[in-house]
């Protein structure tokens, strides 16, 4: 049996539950625990996996023309520096696809 990823459910069920609901607009909790270096998390993704959730996310948002509000959250890695580049991406993210 396949291993089905953090990354494959999302991209799996979000457009789905952004056409059920159809919200008026997106707050998204862009929270760094899922890296596979967070103590608490247990998604395991690498910081290349963080970025992408964040940027499949966001680009769905411009694309649905959903205004989208993002956030800082979780973040327990042992090393900060982790933690910081992660939050940093998701901004950096943000601008690209907004700019």
């Amino acid at each position: 049996m396949r291993n089905i990823s953090y990354l494959d459910i999302l991209r799996a069920n979000l457009p789905a539950l952004l056409g059920q609901v159809q919200p008026d607009f997106i707050f998204f909790q862009a929270g760094v625990d899922v890296l596979a270096t967070d103590k608490l998390g247990k998604l395991a993704l690498t910081p290349e996996g963080c970025r992408q959730r964040d940027e499949y996310v966001l680009r769905l948002c411009q694309e649905q023309q959903l205004p989208v509000a993002v956030s800082m959250g979780g973040g327990y890695s042992e090393r900060l520096s982790d933690i910081v580049d992660a939050h940093c991406n998701t901004f950096r993210v943000a601008y690209e696809v907004f700019g």
